[in-house]
């Protein structure tokens, strides 16, 4: 029975595992949750997931929660083509790297917190949006600017990716930030590191399968 993975087409966290799975090669079907109409809080999704967000991975009768939370049990689980390195001190690069978009950028810009500034704070769309893309940019600024330190930049002439030659889970952070910031109007033209990995991630099928134009509802930014 193939897992299933419950997502939805403008979440950065669900696409995050969407491209860990692909690149483990675990197939797997999709349960769309529509964010945007409060599906996550009906009583059927909050039995999987009582924090009614996503990704929610089903593997049999288990549910596994929060993004990188999957991604570490998967790499953990399928030993095939790892996503955190073996070294102690990559990992942390590779973690520090990645907790810069999942922990410190986009978890205020989520529905929750966009809804909240409208509701109890009066905030109109406009000002949402700027909102938005303040925390979107500065997370853009600060991965930049860690490519740009030795410890990251060193790895890198050893090949295209966050860390050097092999895809990592900050690579897999990356990928939706940039789009997600690019989605709140941020120029993300002069972040010449990131767009240069982003470039060469997108080399690979797993990542441009895992794209939100590939999700059941995906809706073009007009």
């Amino acid at each position: 029975m193939k897992p299933v993975l419950f997502s939805f087409w403008r979440s950065l966290a669900a696409w995050r595992v969407r491209i860990a799975l692909n690149i483990k090669g675990i197939e797997y079907n999709l349960s769309v949750v529509n964010l945007l109409e409060g599906e996550q809080f009906n009583d059927s999704f909050t039995s999987y997931n009582p924090e009614h967000s996503v990704p929610v991975l089903q593997l049999g009768n288990q549910s596994f929660a929060q993004s990188l939370a999957i991604i570490e049990y998967l790499d953990e689980k399928y030993k095939q083509n790892p996503l955190l390195p073996t070294n102690l001190k990559l990992r942390y690069l590779c973690r520090r790297f990645s907790l810069i978009s999942a922990a410190d950028s986009h978890p205020v810009i989520v529905p929750r917190v966009r809804n909240l500034l409208a509701s109890e704070y009066k905030f109109n769309e406009v000002q949402v949006n700027d909102f938005c893309r303040y925390f979107m940019k500065r997370g853009c600024e600060a991965m930049e600017g860690l490519l740009e330190h030795e410890e990251y930049s060193s790895l890198q002439t050893h090949g295209p990716y966050v860390l050097g030659k092999n895809i990592s889970m900050a690579d897999l952070c990356l990928i939706p930030h940039i789009q997600g910031a690019r989605n709140y109007g941020v120029d993300v033209s002069n972040y010449d590191r990131l767009i240069s990995v982003e470039t060469a991630l997108y080399e690979n099928v797993e990542f441009e399968r895992a794209h939100p134009k590939h999700h059941p509802g995906f809706v073009k930014k007009q």
